[in-house]
């Protein structure tokens, strides 16, 4: 992966970490499926949408320890932190207000 810039090194692990997440969920509502239907679908569906906010934070994690995460000149941080900054709009208008 040495020649995968940073924005697509973190589309790449999130995939992997989402295909591998919900594997994870399925397995468990499946295994939920014999003792209760209504169990099996109240556990797996709130599983299922944890695991986008999961999978997109072990991969910003994943790519923030990388080696290729240095700082760059412009912002003085990794390029996971800016995918951080774009996640939450909220925080970058507090911190450009101050």
């Amino acid at each position: 992966m040495k020649y995968i810039n940073g924005t697509a090194r973190i589309i790449i692990i999130y995939i992997l970490c989402m295909i591998a997440g919900q594997a994870v969920a399925v397995g468990i509502g499946l295994a939920l499926d014999s003792y209760s239907k209504t169990v099996a679908l109240s556990v797996f569906i709130p599983l299922y949408y944890a695991m986008y906010w999961l999978a997109w934070r072990v991969a910003l994690l994943i790519a923030d320890k990388s080696p290729e995460s240095e700082p760059d000149s412009a912002g003085g941080g990794s390029r996971a932190k800016a995918a951080i900054w774009l996640l939450a709009p909220a925080v970058v208008a507090a911190d450009l207000c101050d």
